[in-house]
Order: structure tokens, then sequence, then C-alpha cells
């Protein structure tokens, strides 16, 4: 069973079903530091055994391990011995651990989506870069620029180990010019969340170089963004993906 990345509208439209769903429903809640064990050690009556093994079996699946660890977000669950069983794991983490018996409550995944956040949007590729900082649904800052780096060099010998070396230092002084670019932008604002997208083999020599990042670590997603390009079209549309769930139903 895979995950479905959904959009913010259709989870809304998701959990408005489930609310014209007759039946019971187990509702659990799980915080990022608490996924799976929480589920593992519970203690349901009875009358939930059944949902609560599924839940269990579920939650402990390869495909839905990997992307909990992928989102560090938990995970908002929805189960009925028969009909509806879905595990969602939301764009942002969920505060607290929580169980309802017998009764639908999406309060809490609600409001995690609502939440107005603060979010940093790092698109970096090989010689462009799209900087962002989103205050809710609004774009209040951007920086995009580029940065000239040599392509491959094609011949081998003396004349391809000098373009090699001339491309790498090409690549150190991008690093270091988006660094600053990050650190000019960000440092004025206070961040929930920071999001990379673009060439994620990039991310990690970035956060080597900039000091920004290495301070604000805690704040950046686990999650790399499905973004390929980096530019001002791209980073507008970035919170769209920001803000996917991703929903694996049973």
């Amino acid at each position: 069973m895979e995950g479905k990345a959904v959009t913010k509208r259709k989870l809304y439209n998701l959990l408005a079903k489930l609310k014209t769903s007759p039946g019971d429903y187990i509702t659990l809640y799980v915080k990022p530091s608490s996924f799976p064990h929480y589920i593992n050690e519970l203690l349901l009556e009875p009358k939930y055994r059944i949902c609560g093994d599924e839940i269990k079996e579920s939650v402990n699946t390869k495909a839905v391990i990997q992307e909990a660890e992928r989102y560090k977000t938990g995970a908002a669950i929805f189960w009925q011995e028969i009909g509806n069983k879905h595990i969602v794991l939301p764009p942002f983490p969920i505060r607290e651990n929580k169980v309802f018996l017998a009764k639908l409550d999406t309060s809490l995944l609600q409001e995690t989506l609502e939440r107005k956040y603060t979010i940093g949007v790092i698109l970096v590729t090989w010689g462009a870069y799209a900087l962002g900082i989103f205050h809710g649904d609004d774009l209040i800052e951007s920086k995009v620029g580029t940065g000239y780096i040599h392509k491959e060099h094609k011949k081998g010998g003396r004349s391809q180990k000098r373009f090699a070396r001339r491309t790498e230092e090409q690549k150190k002084d991008f690093l270091r010019k988006v660094s600053n670019r990050i650190e000019e932008r960000f440092k004025n604002h206070a961040l929930d969340y920071i999001f990379f997208g673009g060439n994620r083999l990039i991310s990690k020599p970035l956060l080597t170089e900039c000091r920004y990042l290495e301070l604000e670590s805690d704040k950046i997603s686990a999650r790399i963004l499905n973004i390929r390009h980096a530019n001002k079209e791209t980073l507008d549309h970035s919170l769209d993906e920001i803000t996917k769930s991703l929903a694996f139903t049973y």
C-alpha cells in the first residue's frame, strides 16, 4: 500500500466525506516523537480490539514507516471496523497524542492545516536559486538569482582535470553566494519551518556552508520538495507542494 499525496483542498474534501459516513470511528492523533510506539502500546476496550489490531498492523508496514520518517509530522488516523480506514501524514506536526473512541474528530488535523505558519523556502539547482518566505498563504519575501557553473567537460587528460577544478571552485562560490542571500532574506523573520527543493544533492553542502541554516537546523523539514527548477514561478507555487499531506487508504 503506497501513500497518495493530496492537496489541502482534496484533504478537506476527504474529511467532509468522512463526516457523512455512518458508524463508529476510532480517531487517533500521534505526534512525531511518539510514532509509532504510542500506537503499539495502546490498550483499547475489547469492542475496539479488532480495529486496534488493524491500525497497529497498518502503521508498522514498511511504506508507512518510511514515509513517516520522511515527513516527521506524526499522524492522524480515522478508522472504522467496516468502512473508512485512513492514515494521514500531515504537512506540519501534530502537537499532541490523543484518542477518540466511537467518534470521528478531525479538529486537531484541521487546526494543524489552518494554523498560519511562517515558512522559509530554498529552491536550489547548480546555477540557479529561488528563496522565499510565506506567511500564511502570502509570499512576503523573495529573491531569485543565478550563478555560472561550467558544464561537464567531455575531453580527457589535463584539460578535463583543469575544467573539473574550475567547476568545483564555481560551485563553492555559488554556494557561498546562496548562503549569503539566505542570511540576508531570512535573518529578520521568525520562521516556523524551512523547506528545501530543487537538486537534493545540494542541500547537504549548503547546510555545511550556511551558518544561518546550521543555527536553524531544527526548523528544516526532512521532506525535500518535489520541485525540479529554481525560479520565481516554481517559488510562487511551492506552497502547494509544502501543504500536501500523504494519505494511506485501506
